[in-house]
């Protein structure tokens, strides 16, 4: 494949934000382009994708996360041994086997399109925000850890309040709640997706969340969403949430969370 023709392809790669493609070295441009413009996001390994995607806008976590390659932290959800080390081959492990290809991502920087925007300050080992990869699409796994300070601001310090309250009250469904054996309380509720023409920047999929809090204060949020639609996309819509209602309702009950 000679330079222009190189540089145009990486360009559609970059534009279209998806996959690298290993180039062939026997075929020609033609046959390479031709097989580029079959190919879509359903039939492509996702998380490389994600990856790819990630490094070249600069809405990394920092080193360690994605190397220069963009495979780095871009973990499968059963990791191999090597890949434990990482914060989202760690968070991986946590996961039902299959969820997708995990990455550590950054949705605040994704949404303002800003490499630089500050982090807010994580307070449990996996807070955070994970995009999932899978050949349908790219959907986001995040995770937060509220301190009982800040938890007690929000809810004026009424003790052990109901999660349900705290859902969103602009369309969420189907919210439920049970007191666990330890005396905390979990909600876990439905979002269903936003319109982008209401909500262009960005217009949310749909997505499971759960709330628990805890009888020390604290309050941990866990969201699996199909992904959003927008500026700083990584992929299309997952078809359903990465977690399902069950799944989510285990993972958040995951000790390991609050560590």
């Amino acid at each position: 494949m000679n330079q222009e023709a190189e540089t145009e392809y990486v360009r559609e790669l970059l534009g279209r934000v998806v996959d690298e493609v290993q180039m062939p070295g026997s075929r020609g441009s033609e046959t390479v382009f031709a097989k580029a413009s079959r190919v879509r996001w359903r039939r492509r390994t996702a998380a490389t994708g994600v990856a790819a995607a990630a490094v070249a806008a600069g809405l990394v976590l920092g080193p360690g996360v994605l190397d220069s390659t963009g495979h780095g932290a871009s973990v499968a959800s059963t990791p191999t041994a090597g890949e434990y080390t990482t914060k989202a081959g760690k968070f991986a492990k946590l996961l039902p086997p299959g969820t997708g290809k995990i990455s550590e991502i950054s949705l605040l920087r994704l949404f303002k399109q800003a490499p630089k925007a500050k982090q807010p300050k994580f307070f449990g080992p996996y807070d955070g925000d994970y995009a999932v990869g899978r050949p349908d699409g790219v959907g986001y796994i995040s995770v937060h850890l509220t301190p009982r300070p800040a938890a007690d601001a929000k809810t004026g310090g009424g003790g052990l309040r109901n999660p349900c309250q705290d859902s969103p009250k602009d369309g969420s469904i189907g919210c439920t709640t049970q007191k666990l054996s330890d005396g905390s309380l979990l909600g876990v509720w439905e979002t269903p997706p936003t319109d982008p023409a209401l909500h262009p920047i960005p217009a949310g999929g749909r997505e499971f969340e759960a709330g628990l809090r805890l009888k020390d204060g604290r309050y941990l949020t866990v969201r699996a969403s199909t992904g959003f639609q927008g500026k700083g996309q990584l992929g299309p819509l997952l078809k359903t949430p990465p977690l399902t209602r069950a799944q989510l309702t285990k993972l958040i009950q995951n000790p390991a969370l609050l560590k």
